[in-house]
């Protein structure tokens, strides 16, 4: 966080009426003895006021809100990774899932997900055991007349 223009003034011109040590400036002030220092070496080097902004890389890649709200409202229920990737195919830069939800947090854009409904009947709810893709059939290996709890199976139809 950028501390003020004023905050920086204050200090020095407390420095240079000798109203205390750097330590002493700076738990007065609230600041770092670090950031008194700073300030003292560049107004010995001529310079009082700080650095400008030195700016950086656009975080998605020079998409604006108008990108992501078009985005959210194409596909609302995509995952953060999923907005990603469609990003990165529009813009040409990828980034990453964090990057990405502070960007719609800023932009004031929620992502609609679907509610959560009851898992299908009509798939198995296991895994089957052994490698991953393997031939194996899960079925299989239940012994006849047994349920899958190892009791035995009842007999009413």
């Amino acid at each position: 966080m950028a501390l003020s223009v004023d905050l920086r003034e204050r200090v020095l011109a407390a420095h240079e009426r000798r109203e205390g040590s750097q330590r002493v400036l700076a738990e007065r002030f609230g600041v770092a003895v670090g950031t008194v220092n700073g300030w003292l070496r560049q107004a010995r080097e001529g310079r009082r006021a700080p650095l400008r902004g030195r700016g950086g890389r656009a975080a998605l890649g020079g998409a604006g809100a108008e990108e992501l709200t078009a985005l959210v409202a194409e596909s609302p229920d995509a995952t953060l990774a999923e907005y990603a990737e469609m990003l990165a195919r529009r813009v040409g830069r990828r980034c990453s899932p964090a990057v990405l939800c502070r960007a719609l947090r800023r932009a004031g854009l929620r992502r609609q997900k679907k509610p959560c409904t009851r898992a299908s009947r009509s798939g198995p709810m296991l895994r089957p055991p052994g490698p991953l893709g393997g031939q194996r059939s899960w079925i299989g290996l239940i012994p006849t007349g047994l349920s899958s709890s190892m009791r035995a199976a009842s007999t009413r139809a």
